[in-house]
């Protein structure tokens, strides 16, 4: 069940019960549900929003039809007025989305007709990435004013591309990445890219903040990992910068009302623990950096990151669980654990690794178990489903790092199939027990 259809459902039961009357229930209801990035969205509007594209695109094929018969200065002429009369129209008709919405579509994506246009006029050539902050810059003002999300939410996924793309380059003003002479890239382009990526987070429609920030943490650590003035390639390093932005991610991004179940930032941060188990397998060998050794920056950011995953443990709420005063304690000690185990990778050797990976193990089944006991003591059935899943896919991983050199006749398959399907049965059997008992 959806976080909104079970606050619907609990405002109906409140209704019922005469805590709350329905019109109260309506409102919180409507107030709550408006959030939405696209609440406002019937399937009409984006119909409309197909429209617009549909029209556009149509423009551009009559355009390219006719080409040779027009003049540059009609060119520029019939799109300077078309671009202008579409801002307008939108403008005029913002109450009625039937017609607002095709043309604020039309409106974001006539700036890429009018670039390609002049660029072809006057024969352009250069830097890749220009085009696409001018299309952004000029589709700001509708991304700012717009009553609909749609047009923040485009200019948002714009900017982010453009950031990707332009900074793991090597060849545009936004390139980060050193180039074939492996040359510093200037100090501007930091610049320019961090006010793109700000940019990005800005315009993203809303007060919640998950995806978007999400998006620049992803960033950060793809600047980390790749050849630029804050690489970092030590093990410790990696993982600790790794762990601590998935923390600050968990901790800062908001969604659904800073429901304790933050969904993808919470999936991001057990894909990373449960990738630390791997170190059971880990040699000194099998890493080897690259054979390049870590920036200054690097481990600037690296450990500000820590610092500030750190501080964010101790002042701000957890939503690692659900709030109570113990699961608090143990959400805190579990984020705090799986960025301390990065401490086990300085100097590493064979033990220290699969010490980390016992640790990462613990922390997983930990979490899982939490998740049961509170779902048990809340009634929530998802929260033991979350649970029972951690746990059981630490167990069968676990079981074939283990044994999985055993694995070399068709009888050790059979008897390992039959003790899964074993494992299937009793933990169905018991996930099925918790759930009735929370439900009485």
């Amino acid at each position: 069940m959806s976080y909104y259809k079970k606050l619907k459902k609990d405002l109906a039961g409140a209704a019922s019960a005469g805590i709350i009357t329905s019109d109260q229930a309506d409102l919180v209801w409507e107030r709550a549900y408006s959030g939405r990035v696209f609440a406002s969205f019937k399937a009409a509007h984006w119909i409309g929003a197909a429209a617009g594209l549909f029209i556009a695109l149509g423009v551009i094929l009559v355009a390219a039809h006719n080409w040779d018969k027009i003049g540059d200065i009609a060119k520029m002429g019939a799109f300077l007025l078309l671009f202008a009369g579409t801002a307008e129209a939108a403008a005029r008709l913002e109450e009625k989305p039937a017609a607002a919405i095709p043309l604020e579509t039309l409106w974001f994506f006539m700036p890429v007709l009018g670039i390609g246009l002049y660029a072809q006029i006057f024969n352009l050539s250069g830097d890749p990435v220009k085009p696409y902050l001018l299309w952004a810059a000029l589709s700001a003002p509708l991304a700012l004013f717009s009553k609909r999300p749609l047009a923040a939410y485009l200019s948002s996924i714009l900017l982010f591309a453009t950031l990707y793309w332009g900074t793991l380059g090597s060849t545009s003003m936004l390139s980060l990445t050193a180039g074939y002479n492996h040359a510093a890239q200037p100090l501007w382009h930091w610049g320019l890219a961090l006010a793109v990526l700000a940019a990005g987070i800005s315009l993203f429609p809303g007060e919640k903040t998950g995806k978007p920030l999400g998006a620049g943490i992803v960033w950060l650590f793809f600047m980390l990992a790749a050849e630029t003035a804050i690489k970092v390639r030590s093990e410790a390093l990696v993982l600790l910068a790794g762990m601590s932005l998935s923390v600050l991610w968990l901790s800062w991004g908001r969604e659904q009302d800073d429901s304790p179940r933050p969904g993808l930032p919470l999936t991001v941060w057990i894909a990373a623990v449960y990738a630390m188990t791997f170190f059971w397998h880990y040699s000194p060998a099998s890493y080897r950096g690259y054979g390049q050794t870590d920036t200054v920056m690097g481990g600037i950011v690296t450990w500000a990151a820590f610092a500030g995953a750190l501080i964010t443990l101790a002042l701000r709420k957890q939503r690692l669980l659900p709030e109570g005063k113990k699961e608090a304690y143990l959400a805190k000690g579990l984020l705090a654990a799986s960025m301390l185990c990065a401490f086990l990778l300085f100097d590493a050797n064979e033990g220290s690794a699969k010490i980390l990976a016992v640790t990462a193990n613990f922390i997983l089944a930990a979490f899982g178990t939490g998740c049961i006991m509170s779902g048990a003591k809340s009634s929530d059935e998802k929260l033991i489903n979350k649970g029972v899943l951690v746990i059981t896919l630490t167990a069968v991983t676990r079981f074939i790092d283990i044994f999985g050199n055993l694995l070399k006749s068709g009888v050790a398959f059979i008897i390992t199939g039959l003790a899964f399907a074993a494992l299937a049965y009793f933990v169905n059997r018991g996930r099925k027990a918790l759930i009735e008992a929370a439900k009485k």
